[in-house]
């Protein structure tokens, strides 16, 4: 322990050592510590070690090394770490403890997800090389050797992987050195994928000889009994194949080759920390003086922050600080608007005491209160002890008004801030400001909202990039310089950081050529100041544990604004090695830990689909961030550049190939020059619109579905994958194919494939010889069915199927008992397909489970024995009596029809079927039994948030009214129902649906009456749909006086609206009676949609004086609106395919911003009067927010996407209000005289 301690520098006194484990090694690395000067610190993972190592080997500290507030306290204090502890164990916890740990340490992509891999290897191989199994094929002696290096391995790469971790590549000036941490990246993967092979040899062997797998479970089941008993017989070990024997040893040769080259460059992983001290790393200061004439853009921020500030009173109960962060991410410029608004002169006015401290990483507390001392009295502060500055800082703002800012903080420890936060509010009234882009820090620290800050819009990032790049903004800027200008400014998103540094870089060069130069840069190769766009997102980058950069990293491979799904990307993380097993933590839990976190530090960007659906993104600049720290290993390369990569590097190990032309939607992966350490492909289709693709994913809707995302691309897979052996993961999702080749089964390291919404019909029967496969993505609506030996897919994990193909399960499913995610079960008959009993044995299942083809359960008994009572984190349940959506025969089926099925058997089988009490959504469909189960209703489901009732037989609906926190309601084909009352209420109680928001009726035949409801009823109600109900005559006249949204479509019996005062959006479509449009009375009506109302004459408006929006369309009889020129709050409006409607001469009102009239021939005079009526500065073109309506009313104006395609003509009118909504509408009159649409409905 002396040399190598010795020869790490370790004898300076004054230095402080952290010493892992207190074993013998422990005890000689404190013991020298000691001899050296150092103040060491001993971490254990048990209490008992304290005395000895404090009394006995004077330790200077001792840590419990799960106590994690106590290693938040030792962050960056350490100089060195001895790791003696002994076996595997975690290490990064204590990375962060290092001085400047977490700094610039990117290097390439290879050197980051290669630790990983390495760790996830090592830890492998400790069950590999102990694991009994069958005869080996070798001699003893060969086997033992051969043993013996794959230990020899296990200890190399527990090296390797601390050295990767530690060395920071931008430190290695030479060339030599670099090619050298390469080859050690290089053996890491060789090393995994060798490990991989002999991992993959014993799933193959227990495959083929279960009784080997019997007994070794026998064998762990004795040990967790605590039977120590030996078995009569000892275990072999596993054998090493022979050829994989002398791989491993080659490998080992090459490894000591590279040690010795590293050791003549004298590079370690002890080096990194010492290199990183010879250049500290000073951090980005800040002040609050700022040019505001300068600041472009954060004028409505300024204004919204400044009010707030001026409200406060002081009246926060016992805490008069009150706190208010500012969010965004890294550039975006939340310390120039803290600025403009500290130094504005109401705020300067309001409060008599102001400072401003810069914080950055470090947040000690009594450096922060000496440096807010400091900036309140503008006098050095000597003071150094805790309570003393305590005192002083309460004697400054005791009974004063004080605005404090603290730009750029990062710290989450709580304790600090509760400590400052009760000094700071004894003052009389006290405003924080705190800017950051940890949301952590945010929900730790705030008693106000947080205050978000988004990017600039275009008009302004141009405004600014002028200010940086020309000077004179009033200048006249030659053509060639603008038009390159406006594109520079496009890539920069709207990150102000990013314009100003790109203008800044660009404002003396005159040459044309260095501005292209700068816009077809992939990287933006601008000087590496701190005021630079990739530093500064850089720094978000480096102050990142490990593990999050390795997740990181790998968004590398998406093309810009590409859209995802996080468990996508988590699967895919889980299948390339990236994420870390820990013992009592699932993997997905681990990634949504580190997506999440990702999150938080704004690198990943939610995107909120229409429903509430979550998808995500990264923002260009954090894109061009992840190529600058990635390597030579990893590529994302569009298919029209496809000739390039052929000059790609030979060590490429993850490739993308994303398609946004559709001019090369043929891909020809036959002729792809693979490289033999490939470990993804992943093929993108970037030729549909993202955001609008997962919106109707997530919709089900499928005619919209495939009418909207018809561009697949045509991939062309060669017949032999063996080429390809070494991969992880396999991404075809989006493409045309139609089968796979049967060498699928050659990817025996393949841990995810996904054939997503492609066209294939049949997996091949060579798919179940891959027995590391995790996840399995067949959601596709063409696959019929799966291959009959599934079971043998040992480590599936992940199994998504469509809910919309023609499924055929075989039997044997429920041996998959890793299953985690299983999105479909179908059941079937005979002895060929599965029976819904084998649920019985998944008892993992999380999520979403959709079990089809109900109608085929034979036995009651079946239907207990799945009991799905024991499936504890199950969240999403469907049941269908059917086989499935659009099923058609399949060849296997006999009984397709559902000859057995019988209401009496089909209520039994519902009954039995109880899910557990924890479920959040319930779906039933196509149930044909007379009656609802005891269970469904029942108020002990306190977590049901959803229920949806599809095409049932029962004469009334289950009693839902005593469900706590039900918030929406879905009836639809509810074909015997005719009334509905106190049977759906449920029992008698103050409030019934006490947390319901939605509530939705459609294709309800017989519907006749609903009884009249209770005013205590639906009290959280806020929207209201009933469609395709002919019969209903009276709605209750009670509804809940503060619904919100009423929806009547094909209602034609319905005569009077209920009287409902907070109303503020009402859709009116299809047979409706026309004096329903005479007798409007909605005093706080928003919007109002009227469609295809066959009948109606006249729409009269007098009494809707609160109108915003007014859309009109396909009323063929219609030929007055009466009061539209006196509604003065309308400002949008959209009238089409009215053909017979005549309107006065009149003005319409000032606010009316947008408006169209398309194939109304009534209206050509009207429209071109109303046209020239019109001043130019009244109708500029606007974006929506800038107008006088809010985003509410253009959402409530554009059409339902369920109704997309049901009536041809309705087509247009959701892409008008659509544009509307994304860019803007060009205002004025916009007049359209086609020929009348007869087919419109």
């Amino acid at each position: 322990m002396y040399t190598p301690m010795m020869r790490h520098n370790m004898n300076q006194p004054g230095k402080s050592l952290g010493v892992i484990g207190l074993g013998g090694l422990g005890h000689m690395a404190v013991k020298f510590g000691k001899d050296f000067g150092l103040k060491v610190t001993v971490f254990s993972t048990s209490e008992s070690k304290r005395d000895e190592a404090i009394n006995i080997l004077g330790a200077d500290n001792f840590v419990i090394s799960s106590n994690t507030q106590q290693m938040e306290s030792l962050k960056y204090s350490l100089h060195f770490i001895v790791d003696a502890a002994l076996g595997d164990h975690p290490f990064d916890p204590y990375l962060s403890l290092l001085k400047l740990a977490g700094r610039s340490r990117s290097g390439e992509m290879a050197g980051l997800i290669a630790s990983g891999i390495i760790k996830w290897t090592a830890s492998k191989l400790a069950s590999l090389v102990s694991a009994p199994i069958g005869p080996s094929s070798s001699s003893d002696e060969q086997q033992t050797s051969a043993i013996r290096d794959v230990q020899m391995l296990q200890r190399r790469m527990a090296s390797v992987q601390r050295t990767l971790e530690a060395i920071d590549e931008d430190s290695i000036r030479d060339e030599s050195g670099r090619l050298r941490l390469r080859e050690l990246q290089e053996f890491a993967y060789d090393a995994q994928d060798a490990i991989d092979e002999y991992k993959f040899e014993l799933l193959r062997r227990r495959m083929d000889d279960p009784d080997s797998l019997h007994e070794d479970r026998s064998t762990r089941k004795r040990k967790r009994k605590g039977d120590k008993k030996e078995p009569e017989t000892n275990p072999v070990m596993i054998p090493v194949p022979d050829e994989l024997a002398v791989r491993v040893k080659r490998i080992l040769e090459r490894f000591k080759e590279i040690t010795k080259a590293w050791n003549d460059l004298h590079l370690d992983e002890a080096d990194a920390p010492f290199r990183e001290e010879e250049e500290d790393f000073v951090p980005r200061l800040t002040t609050p003086h700022v040019d505001e004439p300068t600041v472009i853009g954060r004028d409505d921020d300024k204004e919204n922050i400044v009010k707030l500030l001026l409200s406060l009173n002081g009246a926060c109960g016992e805490n008069n600080a009150s706190v208010l962060p500012i969010i965004g991410m890294g550039g975006v410029g939340k310390t120039t608007l803290a600025q403009i608004v500290y130094n504005d002169q109401r705020i300067t006015k309001q409060f008599d005491l102001m400072g401003w401290v810069h914080v950055s990483e470090n947040f000690d507390l009594k450096s922060i209160m000496s440096k807010i001392i400091m900036s309140f009295t503008r006098k050095p502060c000597q003071i150094t002890e805790l309570d003393q500055l305590e005192y002083m800082l309460m004697e400054q703002v005791v009974g004063r008004k004080f605005l404090l800012v603290l730009d750029d903080v990062w710290s989450e420890r709580k304790d600090l801030w509760d400590a400052l936060l009760s000094v700071m509010s004894t003052a009389q009234l006290g405003a924080i400001l705190v800017t950051t882009r940890n949301v952590n820090v945010s929900s730790i620290i705030q008693t106000m909202p947080p205050y978000n800050v988004g990017c600039l819009p275009f008009d302004e990032s141009w405004q600014l990039f002028k200010q940086m790049a020309f000077c004179d903004l009033d200048q006249n800027i030659e053509k060639p310089f603008e038009e390159i200008g406006r594109k520079i400014v496009q890539k920069c998103g709207g990150l102000p950081l990013a314009v100003r540094a790109i203008g800044s870089a660009l404002r003396f060069e005159e040459n044309e050529e260095t501005w292209c130069d700068i816009l077809d840069s992939e990287y933006w190769d601008l000087p590496t100041r701190e005021d630079t766009v990739l530093p500064a997102l850089k720094l978000s980058y480096v102050r990142m544990p490990i593990h999050l950069k390795r997740c990181f990293v790998f968004f590398t491979l998406f093309p810009k604004g590409h859209i995802f799904v996080k468990e996508n990307v988590i699967y895919l993380w889980i299948s390339l090695g990236i994420l870390k097993q820990t013992r009592h933590r699932h993997l997905e839990n681990i990634g949504n830990r580190y997506f999440n976190d990702l999150l938080q530090r704004t690198m990943v960007q939610r995107v909120l689909l229409d429903g509430g659906h979550n998808c995500f993104t990264i923002h260009d600049l954090f894109l061009d961030l992840t190529k600058f720290v990635s390597g030579e290993d990893i590529l994302k390369l569009d298919t029209q550049y496809m000739p390039f990569l052929n000059d790609a590097s030979q060590n490429l190990r993850y490739l993308s190939l994303a398609v946004s032309s559709s001019d090369h939607t043929i891909l020809d992966l036959r002729t792809l020059p693979i490289t033999r350490g490939l470990r993804i492909l992943q093929v993108i289709n970037a030729l549909d619109d993202n955001k609008r693709y997962y919106s109707s994913l997530f919709k089900n809707n499928r005619r919209c579905f495939s009418k909207l995302f018809s561009h697949h691309i045509n991939v062309m897979l060669p017949e032999d994958l063996r080429g390809l052996r070494h991969l992880r993961a396999l991404d075809l999702s989006r493409s045309a194919l139609t089968s796979l080749p049967e060498s699928i089964g050659e990817l025996k390291l393949l841990r995810y494939l996904c054939i997503f919404q492609t066209r294939i019909a049949k997996l091949p029967e060579s798919i179940c010889s891959l027995h590391y496969l995790k996840v399995l993505d067949a959601r596709t609506n063409t696959l019929g069915e799966l291959p009959q030996d599934i079971q043998k897919l040992v480590s599936l994990q992940h199994l998504l199927l469509d809910f919309w193909s023609p499924l055929c399960m075989p039997s044997g499913i429920g041996k998959l008992r890793r299953l985690k995610t299983l999105t479909r079960y179908s059941v079937g008959t005979g002895n060929w397909h599965c029976n819904i009993a084998e649920l019985h044995h998944l008892v993992n299942i999380h999520g979403e489970l959709c079990i089809t083809g109900l109608g085929r359960v034979t036995s009651i008994d079946d239907a207990q024995t799945a009991n799905l009572i024991s499936k504890k984190h199950l969240q999403i349940l469907r049941l269908d009596w059917s086989a499935g959506f659009y099923a058609t025969e399949c060849e296997h089926i006999v009984n397709q029809n559902n000859a057995t099925s019988t209401p009496e058997l089909d209520e039994g089988v519902f009954e039995s079927l109880k899910p557990q009490r924890n479920l959040e959504e319930l779906e039933v469909i196509n149930y044909s039994g007379y009656k609802y189960p005891s269970w469904l209703g029942d108020p002990a489901f306190s977590r049901l948030a959803k229920v949806t009732l599809w095409k049932q037989k029962c004469q009334f609906l289950p009693a839902l009214g005593q469900l706590p926190q039900l918030h929406e309601l879905v009836i639809i084909h509810m074909e015997c129902v005719e009334r509905i009352g106190q049977e759906f209420y449920g029992q008698d109680s103050m409030e019934r649906f006490p947390a319901l928001e939605k509530l939705e009726f459609e294709d309800m035949p017989k519907w006749v009456e609903w009884y009249e409801v209770s005013e205590t009823d639906f009290p959280s109600l806020r929207e209201l749909k009933i469609k395709d109900s002919n019969e209903l005559r009276v709605l209750p006249q009670k509804l809940p006086s503060h619904l919100k949204k009423l929806v009547i479509i094909n209602c034609e019996k319905v005569i009077r609206l209920p009287a409902v005062p907070c109303l503020t959006h009402l859709v009116l479509k299809g047979n409706i009676d026309e004096e329903t449009l005479s007798c409007l009375h909605f005093p706080l009506l928003r919007t109002l949609k009227v469609c295809f109302l066959r009948k109606a004459e006249e729409v009269k408006l007098e009494n809707l004086p609160k109108l915003e929006g007014l859309a009109i369309t396909g009323c063929k009889r219609l030929f007055s609106i009466d009061g539209l020129c006196s509604v003065e709050s309308l400002g949008i409006l959209k009238i089409k395919d009215c053909p017979n409607l005549q309107l006065p001469l009149k003005p319409l009102p000032q606010k009316v911003q947008q408006s169209t009239v398309t194939n109304c021939p009534q209206l050509q005079e009207w429209a071109e009067w109303q046209q020239a009526q019109m001043s130019e500065p009244q109708y500029q073109f606007k974006e929506p927010d800038g107008a006088s309506y809010d985003q509410e009313v253009l959402e409530a104006l554009r059409d339902d996407s369920e109704d997309d395609f049901e009536v041809s003509s309705e087509d247009e009118d959701d892409d008008f209000f659509e544009r509307m909504l994304e860019v803007g509408q060009s205002s004025g009159m916009a007049i359209d005289y086609n020929a009348d649409n007869d087919d419109a409905c």
